[in-house]
């Protein structure tokens, strides 16, 4: 989202280069505060039974897709945390759905409480990323089996990019605009 209007996961991954800049950095920041409201907006007004219920063969449910997407946000955000907190911290292998997912089973609470909760780490996580400097946007961290080095800008990026594309899906699948 731009200036109140709505940009495409494809527009959105083109604008954000690899390359931080006070632009760009903006534009993560919408992306990822309105991705709770988002959440909310497409499972409005719809009983729970619905929201469980695959949509579409072979298709996670909104229910699925929201812990998918808690999972990648709490796997996303560790390496910003370790990276402000750390000296290029060592980042290790975890699977945000196989591995973590299957510890966590969000699965198992209500869609109100996982609404609830993704919108609690997503404030805290938009309040330590908008009183960033630029240089801590630059602070890396090293995953296991990656030899480059991944910045905050660089996590902070793939979260929007995947939580768009997700919510275009979402949107598109409930029959619901963004």
């Amino acid at each position: 989202m731009t200036n109140g209007v709505t940009t495409s996961k494809a527009a959105l991954h083109k604008r954000l280069t690899t390359k931080p800049s006070d632009e760009r950095i903006a534009l993560i920041l919408q992306v990822l505060a309105a991705t709770p409201g988002r959440l909310r907006n497409l499972s409005a007004g719809r009983p729970e039974a619905e929201l469980t219920t695959p949509l579409g063969e072979g298709e996670r449910s909104f229910k699925r897709d929201l812990t998918h997407l808690i999972y990648c946000a709490e796997r996303g955000t560790d390496p910003i945390f370790q990276a402000l907190l750390l000296n290029e911290p060592f980042i290790p292998r975890i699977h945000a759905e196989r591995d973590w997912g299957a510890l966590m089973a969000y699965e198992t609470f209500e869609i109100t409480e996982l609404l609830a909760y993704f919108d609690f780490r997503r404030t805290a996580l938009l309040n330590i990323l908008r009183a960033l400097t630029s240089p801590q946007w630059e602070r890396s961290v090293r995953r296991e089996g990656v030899k480059r080095r991944e910045s905050v800008y660089h996590w902070a990026r793939g979260l929007s990019v995947h939580e768009l594309g997700h919510l275009e899906d979402l949107a598109c699948k409930l029959g619901k605009p963004l």
